[in-house]
């Protein structure tokens, strides 16, 4: 049996220790490796969300018995063309007990809040030109602000632990999350919208998340927003933040997450993060942490051994 596995290059053994012997484990790291291996392979593990999983490109898989992700979401991924194979696609998303203290993705949140609020990047980079004026870079006091959480699952209500530790009350949004969390005051979306200093989104993308935050909900907000988005690029629509950037409706942004990712070539928020200090972009690093990821690892490979134990 032959696995086709996406991810970083240091964890491929990582992978052939955890899975039987009489698996072989193929590695690829971009289209041509993977369209190489993935006629032959009964088996896709990817950590890697790089590489997208079109109709025609699942079709060449003719062998596939199981595509399994070492994420939460596979929106780079055609689920249609499996589900009428009948292929199981396997994500993370619904393992709370493994995900429960798996936090980098959370982490990598709280960070780019806190570089927005304290202009961390323009400081930096006038240290590094020479320059040092602390008048230039004024920070948001986070004591005391609201913090509006758009999804309030795992990650939302990591969110909220830091924000407590921070003197921060939070709002939070979620139409589906039963039971409630005591540190959250529920909400709707246009009144957290309306409310909160800082907003951090941390949705699935899907028909009903996909441009959640349009002009209309930009125009909502307060003067002087923080946005942090670690979710999926689609779930703003990045033309209206662009404008809100420029009108000084959100003072920052810190972005995980693009539109179109890895392609960003021809980004209008990349071209405006080369001129402007007050947006932060990195390129989809939130979840990526080397432990965790083992982690996450070790528990896909046993996902792998029990499914065709089954």
């Amino acid at each position: 049996m032959d696995l086709l596995y996406l991810g970083p290059p240091d964890t491929c053994e990582h992978v052939r220790a955890n899975l039987p012997k009489n698996i072989n484990v193929y590695f690829a790291i971009d289209d041509a490796s993977v369209d190489q291996f993935i006629a032959n392979c009964d088996i896709i593990l990817d950590a890697y969300m790089r590489i997208r999983f079109s109709a025609d490109r699942i079709s060449k898989a003719a062998k596939l018995k199981l595509f399994i992700t070492a994420t939460t979401g596979a929106d780079h991924v055609d689920s249609e063309s499996l589900s009428q194979r009948g292929i199981p696609l396997l994500t993370l998303r619904d393992q709370r007990d493994v995900l429960r203290n798996i936090t980098p993705a959370a982490e990598h949140s709280w960070l780019l809040l806190m570089a927005c609020a304290r202009r961390l990047r323009s400081a930096i980079q006038d240290v590094l030109m020479g320059e040092w004026d602390r008048n230039k870079h004024p920070g948001i006091m986070l004591n005391g602000k609201l913090l509006g959480i758009i999804g309030c699952g795992r990650i939302g209500l990591w969110m909220s632990r830091y924000a407590a530790a921070f003197g921060m009350q939070c709002v939070g949004f979620d139409p589906y999350l039963d039971p409630w969390p005591e540190n959250i005051e529920k909400s709707n979306l246009e009144s957290l919208l309306r409310r909160s200093n800082f907003i951090s989104i941390h949705v699935p993308l899907n028909s009903e998340t996909r441009h959640l935050l349009g002009l209309k909900e930009f125009q909502l907000m307060k003067s002087g927003s923080v946005i942090v988005n670690t979710s999926r690029g689609e779930v703003i629509d990045e033309t209206a933040l662009l404008s809100a950037l420029l009108e000084g409706k959100v003072a920052a942004a810190g972005l995980d997450v693009l539109n179109g990712e890895p392609d960003i070539g021809h980004n209008h928020l990349v071209e405006y993060a080369r001129r402007h200090d007050n947006l932060i972009i990195t390129p989809h690093i939130g979840g990526f942490s080397p432990d965790a990821l083992r982690f996450i690892l070790s528990f896909s490979c046993k996902r792998v051994v029990d499914f065709f134990k089954g």
